[in-house]
């Protein structure tokens, strides 16, 4: 429980490495906030974590998104500690 009482954002959550991300801080005992912008699957995985985690809708390149995304973590779990940015990168 190397993440206990800590609150994470993880971009790119909804899939690859950033869900792997998401789901291993979980199990690491903190609170973490998946971010993408594939709504179905982001809320998908985070209903499969549990109430360790939370969907918010966000493209990362976006500076309203970004704004949004911190004051929903804030709102949802009372703070931020931990920020994993990733991005998609097209094919």
């Amino acid at each position: 429980m190397r993440l206990n009482s800590k609150v994470a954002i993880v971009t790119g959550a909804a899939s690859g490495f950033g869900e792997g991300i998401a789901r291993r801080f979980a199990a690491e005992g903190a609170k973490v906030v998946l971010a993408d912008i594939t709504v179905d699957a982001g809320q998908t995985i985070a209903a499969d974590i549990g109430e360790a985690a939370h969907f918010l809708k966000a493209d990362v390149t976006s500076v309203k998104d970004w704004k949004d995304l911190i004051e929903g973590t804030i709102a949802h779990f009372g703070r931020l500690d931990i920020v994993v940015a990733r991005r998609r990168l097209s094919q």
